[in-house]
């Protein structure tokens, strides 16, 4: 089993590794998407890029190597984001919603979320 850690929620979530890192997140009932995406997702395609996250910790490899579609949708974004539809978790890692629009208080939410081992 993989955990995956949300900095924004405060939370960690146990998953297998193969999961769909979106399929996760809606399953939690967790807010993935800002207004636009709420009102225009694609619904998993990889065509809208509504669904950033911000991969902030974990082994290199934790999560699925980048697609296609997010080589192209995500160029000029930085090179820790992620498509949550197109990502699949292989092990633990520590992610970021709606990393364009980050909290307030994200310095002491990463700060939290590092101080506890996370399982490989």
């Amino acid at each position: 089993m993989a955990i995956i850690r949300f900095i924004r929620e405060g939370i960690d979530i146990e998953c297998k590794p193969g999961e769909n890192l979106r399929e996760l997140v809606i399953r939690e009932k967790l807010q993935l998407y800002g207004l636009k995406g709420i009102l225009g997702n694609c619904g998993g395609v990889g065509q809208c890029s509504t669904c950033f996250v911000s991969v902030e910790g974990g082994a290199k490899n934790s999560l699925s190597p980048l697609t296609s579609v997010e080589e192209e949708k995500l160029n000029n974004r930085p090179d820790n984001w992620r498509l949550a539809c197109q990502t699949l978790i292989n092990s633990s890692a520590v992610i970021l919603t709606k990393p364009q629009s980050p909290p307030s208080n994200l310095k002491d939410l990463k700060e939290s979320a590092e101080s506890k081992k996370l399982p490989r």
